[in-house]
């Protein structure tokens, strides 16, 4: 094989990028498989961009803030903490429901709220939703340290992952404003203030700590407790397309399962009068010199075929694997080395962020992307959701 070198971009051209329209749509972006030697990869826009991101600068802003890390997230629990993290325009107060459940909230008004499905059935056989008390317990927490898009982030430096911020970036537009977007809109002075923001996963990946989400990101790992200091994601299932084996939690932790892994699901359709995803296209191809692929690369580019017909595209050199051997259930083929290169350049090329989807397409894949967009507009796929499209069941 050839040296394991970083792979350099052989094309470098791409269709005119409309900056005006917010193109990412899909929050983590989306990895679409195109033929069926292809992968897809959930999350695949967040971890593009996790290299080059630091969570750090998120909060350098604001290193006087009150220590929350006692507090409780909005959707959790929060009467035995009486206190929230920080979020929100204007901070969370923890707000009790009864004596069974509070909530961190902007506001409360007391009484039913819309959808409650807590309650008591009455002598008619009418059932009676529970109602708020919104008692506040604790004092107020902090307003988020961020900006959401449309705010001014010249202060903060930073934008809200939890206000539509995800994946942003503050961008100097003058003197007077700044503001979060995906990429500098055109004409800005795009001076950076502060880091982009990376994309809140809502999991623990492998051996990261999990005792906030109690969920892993990983399939077959499940959230445990090691000790009263760490609670982390361990692997607990190694699945391959025909065999299961299970591995036990390792001897010296305590134990307690508190969540297991992400498994991949169906996203509905966005609902009536939803943001819907778009359907521009950033494809690329990975193919090897010296082989056959690179007769079928010159085919495709001398007929604007493939990803030559998509909206922007790239093309790397790839190399031969010296650890190959196919799924036999004894081993797995063991090119990640290479994929990892190829996703390496990908997110230095930076072309995905202007698109919707990112597509990869072997040399021997048949795509056809104006059918792909209309595939694309069928499902409806609701914005700003991490999603990919899988084109078969062989594998979770």
């Amino acid at each position: 094989g050839q040296d394991e070198q970083s792979l350099l971009h052989t094309t470098e051209e791409s269709a005119p990028q409309r900056s005006d329209r917010r193109r990412r749509a899909l929050g983590a972006a989306a990895a679409l498989a195109a033929g069926a030697a292809l992968l897809g990869t959930a999350g695949a826009r967040w971890q593009l961009g996790g290299p080059a991101m630091s969570d750090a600068g998120a909060v350098a802003s604001f290193a006087e803030a009150p220590d929350d890390s006692a507090c409780s997230f909005p959707g959790t629990d929060c009467r035995s903490t009486k206190c929230c993290k920080a979020g929100g325009k204007n901070g969370f107060q923890c707000f009790a429901k009864n004596e069974n459940w509070a909530e961190c909230m902007e506001t409360c008004e007391p009484g039913v709220h819309e959808g409650e499905k807590e309650g008591t059935w009455d002598a008619s056989g009418t059932f009676v939703p529970a109602k708020w008390s919104c008692d506040k317990l604790g004092e107020r927490g902090a307003p988020d340290p961020c900006s959401a898009p449309g705010e001014d982030c010249r202060q903060t430096k930073c934008c809200s992952a939890a206000r539509g911020g995800s994946g942003m970036t503050c961008f100097k537009k003058a003197e007077g404003w700044a503001s979060c977007a995906d990429t500098c809109p055109k004409g800005w002075d795009c001076e950076q203030l502060g880091n982009r923001t990376p994309y809140v996963a809502g999991c623990g990946w492998a051996g990261q700590s999990c005792a906030q989400t109690k969920l892993c990101c990983n399939l077959g790992f499940v959230c445990a407790v090691k000790d009263a200091t760490w609670t982390a994601c361990t692997q607990t299932k190694k699945k391959t397309t025909w065999v299961t084996q299970n591995i036990p939690i390792p001897p010296d932790w305590q134990g307690t399962v508190l969540g297991g892994g992400r498994d991949e699901y169906q996203v509905p359709p966005a609902a009536n009068g939803d943001p819907v995803a778009g359907t521009s296209l950033y494809c690329f191809m990975a193919f090897l010199p010296d082989s056959y692929e690179v007769g079928l690369q010159k085919i495709a580019e001398n007929n604007k075929a493939s990803i030559y017909a998509c909206d922007a595209y790239d093309t790397f050199h790839s190399w031969q694997s010296a650890k190959a051997g196919w799924d036999t259930g004894e081993a797995t083929l063991s090119n990640t080395d290479v994929f990892i290169n190829v996703w390496d350049n990908v997110r230095k090329s930076g072309k995905y962020l202007a698109h919707d989807w990112v597509v990869k397409v072997d040399a021997d894949a048949v795509l056809v992307p104006d059918r792909l967009k209309k595939h694309i507009e069928q499902l409806n796929p609701p914005a700003y959701r991490p999603i990919y499209l899988k084109n078969n069941g062989m594998d979770p």
